[in-house]
Parts: structure tokens; C-alpha cells; sequence
């Protein structure tokens, strides 16, 4: 049921980095479904590739239904992060892994409205979009900086780069979603942070600007070896999305409206977002 005149070039790449031995991120590309996701998990060793791993498997199969519908769609995402967050604390007290999780981030692109879309994340992968030159990023990172609005070189050495929300940390678990609009020409950067920790928003906005014109897989290749060069010090994954065309709005039939209004319901009564994590009262004091 989706409209498939709209012309989007996507393109993704994964690099274990200089220091690591193993590479914990897992990148999924449904050019079909227009579904882009990337997972960076946590944990060390097995725990980690596990983790990212159930994650990107679980969207997969989901989508494998082929549902066209907007809220369906969305309900796939929502209930696989959901499920894996289950799975990963599952799998962890099996294995005695005592900090096993995962983040993720996940742009999806309106079934019906190709001038829309929307990101779901947990964590601090991110997605970037580049339009008329400007560099604008799109998610808030679930941080202790974040939450606190200081520079994480300012907090105490034991607060930065925590997470304040993952998957498999149980039932305090909670999904950020947010709908954009999508523009021929855009440009879309979702990633782990091996790129946004290695790569100055400032130095992205230059490769974006630089080979804009380019293919994705170009720019994606420019992304990754400009992390490796400033130092590579995690792994890296990098999905580029660039919307050469978008198609015209598709015409939903009267028994797919009732279906999508259906599914819109059953998506607000059972998996309602949640606020941000609260940062402990240890902060205020820093």
C-alpha cells in the first residue's frame, strides 16, 4: 500500500573501530519498508553483539508481515523494543552478564504520507538530518549530560557517557518517538556514537556539504573514515539516507481507514511513551 515513486538512496556501513576487538553494533537496512535502524550494544564481548543482534532480528521479523499500515508499522517497532528489553534481561541473568543492553534508534518513513516520518530510540545513537545546509540532530540523547543540560566534560569522571535509558534495563525502559517531516533533498545520518563521540557535528555539516551531491554510499564511507581518522576509539555504524524524490500521498481505502484508527488505539492503550529518566540528586551537587 505504500506509494513506490518516492526515490530514496540508502546506504549503511558498520566498522569495528582502532581499539575494539569486536564490533557490539548492528545495523539494519528494509529499503522496502524504508525502515533504518542501528543498535550499539553494551555489555562487552558476547553480551553486547547479543544484545544489538536480538534487537535488529526482531524488527526484521516483524516487518516481515508487510503491513502498509502507518500504526501498525509503528507498532512493530514499539513492540519489538519492548519484547528485546525483556529478552536481553532474560538472556543476561542466564548468562550471569550483569550489564548487558542495548540502544537503539530507528527512522521509519510514513507508509501513506512520504512527506513524513518518524524516530524511535532509546540511548545515544542518533539520527542527523542535513537540509539546506544546515546540520540538525533529531534525537535527545538518553544521558546523564543530557538530562542534566551540562557538557559531559564538566560531570565527575564516574557520569559520563552513562546512558540513562537502554534496552534490557528493565521496567524502566521507555521509548522516545517523534514525528518530522521529510523534504526532497533531505539528507538523513542515523548513528551509534563510535560516529557523534569521534565526529563534531561541525565536521559532519563539512562531508555533508562537501558530497552532498554524492551517492549515500559515498557519504556513508566519508562518515566511517573520518571517525577512524580522529581516532576510531568504538565501534562505528553509520546509516545514510538521501531523499531524491518523494512520492505523492497514498489513498487509503474506507476499510483501511477503520483499520489504521483501530491500530491507533490499540498503540495509545498499550504502548504509551514515557517521560525522560530522573537524574539522581547526586547531580545537583556537581
Amino acid at each position: 500500500m505504500s506509494d513506490h515513486s518516492s526515490k530514496i538512496d540508502a546506504y549503511a556501513l558498520t566498522n569495528t573501530g582502532r581499539i575494539r576487538k569486536n564490533n557490539e553494533d548492528a545495523v539494519l537496512l528494509l529499503p522496502k519498508m524504508q525502515c533504518y535502524v542501528v543498535s550499539d550494544g553494551m555489555g562487552g564481548g558476547k553480551a553486547g553483539e547479543v544484545a544489538s543482534a536480538m534487537m535488529v532480528q526482531e524488527i526484521e521479523s516483524a516487518f516481515a508481515k508487510d503491513c502498509g499500515m502507518p500504526a501498525e508499522r509503528d507498532g512493530f517497532v514499539i513492540r519489538s523494543a519492548y519484547r528485546v528489553n525483556e529478552m536481553i534481561r532474560d538472556y543476561a541473568d542466564e548468562h550471569k552478564y550483569s550489564s548487558m543492553g542495548a540502544t537503539f534508534v530507528c527512522l521509519l518513513m510514513d507508509a501513506w504520507h512520504p512527506s513524513m516520518a518518524t524516530i524511535f530510540h532509546a540511548g545515544d545513537s542518533r539520527v542527523y538530518r542535513f537540509r539546506e545546509n544546515r546540520i540538525e540532530q533529531l534525537t535527545e540523547d538518553h544521558t546523564v549530560a543530557a538530562a542534566s543540560k551540562m557538557d559531559e566534560g564538566k560531570l565527575a569522571p564516574m557520569f559520563r557517557g552513562v546512558l540513562t535509558n537502554a534496552l534490557g534495563t528493565g521496567t524502566d525502559f521507555f521509548i522516545e518517538r517523534n514525528s518530522i517531516d521529510v523534504q526532497e533533498k533531505d539528507l538523513y545520518i542515523v548513528c551509534s556514537d563510535g560516529l557523534s563521540r569521534m565526529v563534531s557535528d561541525a565536521n559532519i555539516l563539512k562531508i555533508c556539504e562537501m558530497l552532498g551531491q554524492e551517492s549515500s554510499q559515498v557519504i556513508c564511507e566519508e562518515l566511517i573514515k573520518t571517525a577512524l581518522d580522529f581516532g576510531g576509539r568504538d565501534n562505528v555504524s553509520v546509516i545514510v539516507i538521501k531523499v531524491d524524490r518523494l512520492g505523492e500521498d497514498y489513498q487509503p481505502t474506507e476499510e483501511e481507514c477503520q483499520q489504521e484508527s483501530e491500530a491507533q488505539v490499540r498503540n495509545l492503550m498499550e504502548l504509551s511513551d514515557t517521560p525522560p529518566t530522573e537524574i539522581i540528586s547526586a547531580l545537583d551537587t556537581l
